[in-house]
This record gives structure tokens, C-alpha cells and sequence, in this order.
């Protein structure tokens, strides 16, 4: 519909000018959104998607499987791990080891390691397996390690069991004073424990004894059953009646039974005490580098055998813990890496005769030279 607007020129003469004039809309005009308001539905999805929206705590949220499988794994394993620290520091047998008169405290940590001639928790059939001979007096230790861990790594020093040393002044098992005498270092132990043994090391090492650690019979051969047996390379052909040991030349794995012969045989040897010395420490390098093999260190169940066997038949002194022995543990995976030393204390004669019969002499010089150098005083 058109209607006409009335406007005045520049005389002041009205003009008539016609113009559109919308009176009513469509009905689908009406429902028409205008073009600058109008939505798009696509470009809102892109908005909203590419909004970043706060990431969910909630359970609900789940980490791939993979990831879940690896995170239980190492939580169970932890976990076993923390079971054996606390059943191991609960199982081992302590004693008193502290000697009455001990030295004034030396540089670094210093380890007492002995082998004894303990029959504990065999069997009389075990003891004929064995060839150990049934209990006879005192106990005696066949085995003597000293093992210094200071600043410049570990160090273990054989000290062989018939050392012609001084026993220091003590009251004997019949309740006798004993003054200072001379005797095989390994009578120590019979006559006073281990007490006297470790005063006796100190007395002629100069070295502060700060743990101890002994290991029977039973223990070599389980523990050494516990790691599926030690590789060892035998140089000669062995057969000791003594021992009950019989074998050829070459490499070979040992079991508990032969190891345990081989590191005690002596009499076959033509090294004597001496010779036993240095299978003790082959034998100890060995255990050491099965222990730190992944089929023993990463299986639970191998390492809660192992633990079992050592706890089972392994004496430490009253103070020694855990975390001392998880120290020395560490200690010996180094040795048996080839990072630290293994040495015998220098020796001026190996079969002298001594009031205690054939004895080992140490080189007083070169021993205080090596034990000097360790720390002591």
C-alpha cells in the first residue's frame, strides 16, 4: 500500500512524495531470526569443543591398561619388599658380640665375617652327609674375613684361622682369669665367644670392629642351595676322605653339599690353610654374584628363600640392623663386581712350629703397613 508524506520546498511550497509503507508482515516473516543474530550450528560445535574444560579427579577417569598393569606391578613389588626388610630384620638370631675392652672407634665400617664350625640345626644323617664330624669341644671358627668399607671402597682381608696370634687377657670357661698368651687366632671363640674373638681382631689389627656376623655349617649349604647353587672353577682334580669331596677339573655349578666341602677342605690342599683361604673368598664372590642376579634379586620368592636360609642360620651382634646388613650386602656386590680387593694378610711363614703345633706368621711389618692404611691405630 502506498500513502504520500508532505514535506516544504525551499520556498515553504508543500510537495507530495509518494513511499512504501509496510502495513502488515507474513507470517513466516515474523518467525525469521535477523541475519546478524542467525546461528550456526557447526561453528558452535567448534567453539565448544575447542573450549578446554578442567580435567576430571574422579575414579571414573581411567589411565590405559598398560599403565595400570606396570603401576600394580611396582606396587606389589614394593610391597613384597618391604614384607621381606621387616621379616628379615625380625628373624636373625642376635648375640652379644661387643668385647669387653674394645679399641677406640677407626675411619670407615668394619665388618667381623666368620665361618664356624657349627653343627646347629643338623641332623645327625645331615652331619654323615656332610662329613662334619659330630660336635667336639670348644667351637671354633674356620673362617675369618674382615671387611673394611671406607671412602676408597671395600676391602676384605682373609686372616687364616691357624694365625699365630696374641689372645688378649680373659676369663676362662672354667672361670679362671687367663692372662695374654699366644694361640691359633681361631681358639678365640672356644674360649670366650665371640667377644673375645672380636677383641682379639682388634687387639692385633688395630682396626674398630663395628658389626659381626657368623655363618654355621647349615647356613653355607642353604644358602647356597637358596641361590640355585654357585659356578665354580675347580683347577685340579679334588678327593678329600675328610671332606667327603670328590671333583674333576674345570667349571662347574656346586650345590650346598659341595660347596660347603670344598670351602672347609684343607688337608687335599697343598696350600693348607692358606689354599682354603682363597677358596673362601672365590666362593663368597660367587654367592655374592648370584644373589645380584635378576632370577634371585627380582623374584620374591627366590629372595624370601634366600632371606629364610640366612635368617634361619645366620648369627649378627646385638646393635646390627637391617639397614647395616643391606650396607654390607651392598658392600659385597661391589667385591663381587671386581670393584673392591680381596686380599689374605701378608704372611712371613705359613707352616710354623708354634706351642699351638703348625701355625700361620703373619709379616708383622707389612700386616701393620696394610692395617694402617684401612684406619687403624
Amino acid at each position: 500500500m502506498e500513502s504520500t508524506v508532505y514535506r516544504r520546498d525551499s520556498t515553504g511550497a508543500l510537495i507530495g512524495t509518494p513511499e512504501t509503507q509496510a502495513v502488515s508482515k507474513p507470517p513466516e516473516a515474523a518467525n525469521r531470526q535477523p541475519p546478524k543474530t542467525r546461528l550456526n550450528a557447526k561453528k558452535l560445535q567448534n567453539k565448544v569443543a575447542s573450549v578446554s574444560l578442567p580435567k576430571s579427579n574422579k575414579s571414573g577417569k581411567r589411565y590405559p591398561r598398560w599403565i595400570r598393569i606396570i603401576r600394580n606391578v611396582i606396587i606389589a613389588y614394593l610391597a613384597c619388599y618391604i614384607f621381606l626388610g621387616f621379616h628379615a630384620a625380625s628373624s636373625f638370631h642376635k648375640i652379644a658380640a661387643g668385647p669387653v675392652n674394645s679399641i677406640a672407634v677407626t675411619s670407615g665400617t668394619n665388618w667381623l665375617l666368620v665361618g664356624s664350625d657349627s653343627r646347629d640345626g643338623l641332623s645327625k644323617a645331615e652331619q654323615r652327609t656332610l662329613h662334619t664330624g659330630g660336635d667336639f669341644g670348644p667351637q671354633r671358627t674356620d673362617t675369618i674375613m674382615l671387611i673394611h668399607i671406607g671412602k676408597d671402597g671395600t676391602t676384605l682381608i682373609s686372616l687364616p684361622r691357624d694365625s699365630y696370634v696374641t689372645i688378649p687377657a680373659h676369663i676362662g670357661l672354667d672361670g679362671s682369669k687367663v692372662t695374654d698368651r699366644k694361640n691359633k687366632i681361631n681358639t678365640a671363640y672356644g674360649k670366650g665367644g665371640a667377644p673375645l674373638l672380636v677383641e682379639t681382631i682388634e687387639r692385633n689389627t688395630g682396626m674398630h670392629i663395628d658389626h659381626f656376623m657368623e655363618v654355621g655349617f647349615k647356613g653355607i649349604r642353604d644358602i647356597t642351595n637358596a641361590v640355585g647353587g654357585v659356578n665354580m672353577c675347580i683347577p685340579n682334580n679334588i678327593t678329600d676322605k675328610n671332606s667327603g669331596l670328590n671333583l674333576t677339573a674345570g667349571c662347574q655349578k656346586l650345590d650346598g653339599t659341595k660347596a660347603l666341602g670344598y670351602v672347609r677342605m684343607r688337608y687335599a690342599d697343598p696350600k693348607g690353610d692358606l689354599g682354603r683361604v682363597e677358596r673362601q673368598q672365590q666362593y663368597l664372590s660367587a654367592v655374592m654374584h648370584q644373589v645380584i642376579k635378576p632370577a634371585v634379586f627380582l623374584n620374591p620368592f627366590a629372595l624370601y628363600r634366600l632371606i629364610g636360609a640366612g635368617t634361619d642360620s645366620v648369627v649378627v651382634g646385638n646393635g646390627d640392623g637391617i639397614k647395616d646388613i643391606a650396607q654390607l650386602a651392598s658392600a659385597m656386590r661391589s667385591l663381587s663386581n671386581g670393584k673392591g680387593k680381596l686380599i689374605t694378610v701378608p704372611v712371613s711363614n705359613p707352616d710354623a712350629t708354634t706351642a699351638a703345633g703348625s701355625s700361620v706368621l703373619w709379616d708383622k711389618a707389612a700386616a701393620a703397613k696394610l692395617f694402617k692404611s684401612l684406619g687403624a691405630k
